[in-house]
């Protein structure tokens, strides 16, 4: 008797093939929705980190008008203590004086989606190995940024403003600010404190300690603008135009 005959070999090759075809089938889709997954969360990421650093692109200009009316605030100071020929009046010297007031903030820079992927070792959530150079670089540029910022907040802090409240009418200088340093089209209303006005801040432009401070306070800012906001601006454009790039793949 032939037992080769009664086994039905071709049949049991067909159905061992579509066995292993729908393994390897299920394998494929497996691997394909793996992936399909992994580019809709990278998608998100970097949809996410695109939208912040477009927030931080407006911010730097923002600041970098900010500081550098503040720069114009505290040398127009100087000149006219150097210069008594021409005397400001004393309600442009409260107005100098709180421009010279305000201060940068560190907290304006911090970025959770770019913390998250760089400083959180979550940047194996991209693919693109360019564009992961490209944000620690950025990370790294908006470090110093903050250092910079937390000098002059420091300055104001622990000098600045020690001398102010032993030196100065605040109050009065409080009521002469109408807008934000650089941003003349953003007013608002300053509460009224009920301070007497007559405080005469022009002597004090002829104190070599204020004049130090306004002096010491032009090289924070520009230490800001020379050497903090050039890098940032740099990253930010190169890193948001690989962002673009990715996204529209």
């Amino acid at each position: 008797m032939n037992i080769d005959r009664s086994i039905p070999w071709q049949r049991i090759a067909v159905e061992g093939i579509a066995i292993v075809a729908s393994i390897l089938f299920a394998f494929a889709i497996d691997a394909w929705w793996s992936d399909r997954q992994q580019h809709d969360s990278e998608q998100i990421v970097l949809q996410t980190l695109l939208d912040d650093l477009r927030v931080k692109q407006v911010l730097l200009a923002d600041m970098s008008r900010f500081s550098e009316a503040i720069i114009e605030s505290a040398e127009t100071l100087l000149r006219a203590a150097s210069n008594t020929e021409q005397p400001l009046s004393e309600k442009t010297i409260d107005q100098l004086i709180g421009d010279t007031w305000w201060v940068n903030s560190v907290a304006l820079w911090d970025s959770a989606p770019l913390s998250q992927l760089v400083a959180g070792g979550n940047l194996s959530q991209i693919s693109s190995v360019e564009l992961i150079q490209e944000l620690a670089a950025l990370q790294v540029a908006i470090g110093r940024v903050k250092y910079h910022y937390k000098n002059d907040s420091d300055f104001h802090n622990e000098v600045m403003t020690p001398f102010m409240i032993s030196n100065s009418n605040m109050a009065q200088i409080n009521a002469t600010v109408s807008h934000r340093p650089g941003h003349p089209e953003k007013t608002f209303e300053v509460r009224d404190l009920g301070s007497n006005r007559g405080y005469r801040h022009s002597e004090l432009l002829m104190n070599i300690e204020f004049q130090n401070i306004l002096v010491a306070k032009i090289e924070r800012l520009s230490d800001i603008l020379d050497v903090g906001h050039p890098d940032v601006k740099v990253g930010l454009v190169k890193v948001i135009e690989m962002l673009e790039v990715e996204l529209d793949e």
